[in-house]
């Protein structure tokens, strides 16, 4: 019943035109930190990042505020306090209008020498380059701790026109949030470390393709509802879907300080091909998701000009990129758990940076203290669906990375890319085999639902299947031998309320409610 409503719904409305306008709106806070997130650094028991944007650039980008973090393990009692380490990256860029955008003073601020397992309650403050470290110190605080009103995320759901929730599901637009009031800055939040290496268990969220839609915002209504017990987020790719406006990187952040989860929770990230934005008058790739995000990189980024005419395809971006480290690919300890981040942009041909680092970085695990090996790219290696079967990237990634993968028995493989849910058996070389990783597309975060299947009948690696629902994973990493994976479905596809089959417009298949399976290490077996 609710699909059949939504289905006339979204008929008669845009037969009354109701469609609103995509402007990018971002809030302008001025003087306090805005854009919160965090990332584990190095050592994650013992090291955290935590970034934040304060005013727009000017075009010299010479007047960037300073920056420091208040840290403690009580509310009112943060008596250490860590100055900023770098100064504050920016960037240029044209917007489709012509106009010339400079970004937020993007600020990443490490701290270390926590305690493992650890709740640590932190501020942030903002003052004067001029006026010194000295003078930021005495900078006063907000003593209180809360998180996101139940108000302000009902709020943050309102679209650009003010229409209800029906509409908004229909023909959605850009989130916008530009009426809502700037976060406080400076007030006291809070996070916890990861616990030690080879201890747990551990949970991790996983979404790929989330963009700031209205199914963005109830994948991340859901997640910070059912946050209790998730220790970290990975993003498998496909970012903000900023459309070349770089506002819309802004307005995505603004999003997510809407939820707060991320102010708490550490986010990471693989990059995707709507991450890359080459212009059509330049060849700069991949600068906002350089400047915005601070992974924790092997060795800093290198990434040279791509000499392209015109505007890059983002649908079907050419292979390789000249994008290596950075935020590229990198890798953490958490806990029970060894996490491989890899760029499926970046070269995977055997001479590569890429492949011989994550050879020798799967060669070097330590299986007797993080048994669990988990890989994110986002492009899936094993696709049931109908699109995206010849990427170059993702031949490139089954050709050389897939039997590092086999080789070194990697428990999961999570992707994106594809608009919709996947899970594969245990396989290897494109058959089922106990020793091979589960691959688990997750693609469906928010921007699209929106995928047909390949075939009626699925290949016969296929444990699940579905491309009608919005929803996010979760990972629950018991002990070094059992795991738990959850596919969370949120809210049936408005342009598929059931499952397609390409080529044949008449037939549907029933969409999949729910999908969790407990899976044994591979690694043992």
């Amino acid at each position: 019943m609710h699909c059949r409503l939504s289905i006339l719904l979204a008929v008669a409305s845009t037969l009354l035109g109701t469609a609103t306008a995509n402007k990018a709106r971002p809030r302008h806070c001025k003087g306090e930190a805005k854009h919160i997130h965090l990332a584990v650094g190095h050592d994650p028991a013992h090291e955290m990042t935590i970034s934040f944007a304060t005013k727009y650039s000017n075009s010299e980008g010479d007047n960037a505020p300073l920056g420091g973090i208040h840290i403690g393990l009580e509310p009112d009692k943060l008596d250490r306090f860590v100055p900023e380490q770098e100064y504050p990256l920016h960037y240029k860029e044209k917007n489709p209008d012509g106009k010339r955008y400079n970004s937020p003073y993007q600020h990443h601020i490490t701290i270390d020498e926590l305690e493992a397992d650890t709740t640590y309650y932190y501020a942030i403050v903002v003052g004067q380059r001029d006026d010194g470290i000295e003078a930021l110190k005495k900078r006063p605080i907000k003593h209180f701790y809360s998180t996101a009103t139940e108000e302000n995320v009902l709020n943050a759901k309102k679209t650009v026109d003010g229409g209800d929730q029906r509409r908004r599901r229909l023909l959605p637009p850009h989130y916008d949030g530009s009426e809502l009031p700037c976060i406080e800055g400076q007030q006291v939040r809070s996070f916890r470390t990861a616990p030690k290496r080879g201890e747990g268990p551990v949970s991790f969220a996983v979404i790929g393709d989330l963009g700031q839609f209205s199914f963005s915002e109830e994948t991340l209504q859901h997640l910070s509802d059912n946050k209790e017990g998730i220790h970290a987020t990975i993003l498998a790719g496909d970012i903000s879907y900023n459309e070349f406006d770089h506002r819309r990187w802004d307005t995505f952040f603004d999003f997510l300080d809407d939820y707060e989860i991320f102010h708490e929770i550490p986010l990471h990230i693989a990059t995707g091909n709507h991450d890359i934005e080459k212009r059509e008058d330049g060849n700069v790739i991949f600068e906002a998701y350089e400047t915005r995000f601070r992974m924790p990189q092997v060795q800093p980024e290198q990434r040279e000009v791509f000499d392209f005419p015109g505007l890059l395809n983002m649908d079907a971006p050419s292979y390789p990129l000249p994008y290596d480290w950075g935020n590229a690919y990198y890798s953490f300890d958490y806990g029970l758990a060894k996490h491989i981040v890899l760029s499926a942009y970046s070269s995977m041909e055997p001479d590569s940076p890429q492949y011989k680092w994550v050879k020798k970085e799967l060669k070097s695990v330590d299986r007797s203290i993080t048994p669990w090996v988990l890989v994110t790219i986002h492009t899936p290696l094993y696709n049931t669906f109908d699109k995206h079967h010849y990427d170059p990237q993702i031949i490139a990634a089954k050709d050389n990375i897939e039997p590092l993968l086999v080789k070194y028995h990697v428990n999961f493989v999570l992707t994106g890319h594809i608009h919709a849910y996947l899970r594969t058996s245990k396989v290897a070389m494109g058959e089922r085999n106990d020793k091979g990783p589960v691959h688990i597309t997750i693609g469906a975060g928010g921007r699209q639902c929106s995928a047909g299947f390949q075939n009626e009948e699925p290949e016969d690696w296929v444990e699940a299947r579905d491309a009608s629902f919005f929803g996010y994973g979760r990972i629950d990493i018991r002990n070094s031998t059992h795991a738990e994976w959850r596919w969370i479905p949120l809210s049936a596809s408005v342009k598929h309320p059931r499952n397609t089959v390409y080529g044949q417009k008449e037939m549907v298949l029933p969409s999949l409610m729910f999908d969790e399976f407990v899976l044994e290490n591979q690694y043992f077996l």
